[in-house]
């Protein structure tokens, strides 16, 4: 019975292309030349030309799960959805806001709809 449940994993596996492996034995060094590369801009970006990043500042996002200074992924190119959660602008005040798209304030333009919250758990060092 181990021998056929390892046999479909391995099969489902090999046709499987979302980089994930099963691991048995020694690994074979030329596995690594096969293996596909994780690229952010493939996993989160649809639209390369209208899409633009923001680190987030300050603690009025929390309700949205959003911390101060996690980075959102914000695409201009997508028509929003009534749950999306947006980026809005108003002439009579300075920078962005940000909420449900059946919240945004009356007179307020659409900037564009977050696609992805990047949250930091450990904050990587650049030395």
């Amino acid at each position: 019975m181990d021998e056929e449940v390892y046999a479909f994993e391995a099969q489902q596996a090999a046709s499987d292309q979302s980089g994930l492996s099963i691991h048995a034995g020694f690994p074979n060094p030329s596995d690594d030349a096969r293996s596909l590369s994780l690229d952010f801009n493939q996993l989160l970006v649809t639209h390369s030309s209208g899409t633009f990043v923001f680190r987030i500042r300050g603690q009025e996002w929390q309700s949205f799960s959003i911390w101060d200074g996690d980075i959102a992924v914000v695409d201009r190119v997508l028509d929003p959805l009534g749950s999306d959660l947006v980026i809005w602008s108003q002439e009579s005040e300075v920078g962005f806001g940000l909420s449900r798209l059946r919240l945004i304030p009356e007179g307020a333009t659409l900037w564009g709809v977050v696609t992805a919250i990047i949250h930091e758990l450990r904050k990587v060092s650049h030395e």
